[in-house]
C-alpha cells in the first residue's frame, strides 16, 4: 500500500510539474558581478562558479543555480538522507533553437564521490525527470533539485550539462551546503 501512494504521489507530481506555465515569466538579469561568461577562454581559467552565479555559454544558453537550502526529507523520500541540499537551477534559452529539458544532465558530488538525488513528492522533489519542457527561444525555465548530504555542512559540487552526460558545454558550481 505504501508502494502505491508513493508511485500514484509521483506520477501526480510528474503530472503537475508537466502543466505548469512558464511563458509568463519575466526574466530577471542578475546583477553583472554574478554572471559568469563561458567561452572557450573563459572555460579554461574557471574550473568552479560559486551558487547564486548565472553561467553563459558562448551560444546563449545560460543557467544560474540558486545558494542551497537545507531541509529534512519526508519518510517516503528516495533516498533516505539526514538531511538534503535543495537548488533551484534557472534555464535561460538565449539561442534560436527550442531546447528541450530532456538532454539536460546533472550531477554532484562531495570530495569527488558521487551524491544521489534525492526525490521526495512529499516535499515536491520529484527529480530530473520531472524536466520534460521545451523552452522557446528568449524563455526560461526553473527546475528543483535535491542531493542526499550529510548532517554537517560540506563543499558540494554540481556539474551542468545542458546536451546530456558528458557533452559540451558543462558548468561547474560549487560552495558550502
Amino acid at each position: 500500500m505504501k508502494f502505491a501512494r508513493l508511485a500514484v504521489g509521483a506520477c501526480l507530481g510528474l503530472a503537475v510539474a508537466g502543466c505548469a506555465d512558464h511563458t509568463g515569466i519575466d526574466p530577471v538579469a542578475p546583477a553583472p558581478s554574478a554572471v559568469a561568461e563561458q567561452g572557450p577562454e573563459a572555460a579554461a581559467r574557471q574550473a568552479s562558479t560559486e551558487f547564486g552565479t548565472q553561467r553563459v555559454w558562448a551560444g546563449g544558453m545560460a543557467v544560474t543555480v540558486s545558494q542551497p537550502t537545507s531541509l529534512k526529507p519526508s519518510d517516503t523520500s528516495f533516498p533516505q538522507s539526514p538531511r538534503a541540499a535543495v537548488f533551484t537551477l534557472t534555464l535561460v534559452n538565449n539561442t534560436k533553437e527550442v531546447y528541450r529539458t530532456s538532454g539536460l544532465a546533472v550531477r554532484a558530488e562531495i570530495a569527488g564521490a558521487p551524491v544521489a538525488e534525492v526525490r521526495d513528492s512529499v516535499q515536491g522533489l520529484n527529480g530530473i525527470a520531472a524536466a520534460v519542457s521545451e523552452v522557446a527561444p528568449g524563455g526560461e525555465t526553473v527546475l528543483t533539485m535535491a542531493f542526499a548530504v550529510p548532517e554537517h555542512p560540506v563543499r558540494l559540487r554540481l556539474v551542468i550539462e545542458p546536451n546530456g552526460a558528458g557533452q559540451e558545454p558543462n558548468a561547474t558550481f560549487e560552495g558550502r551546503t
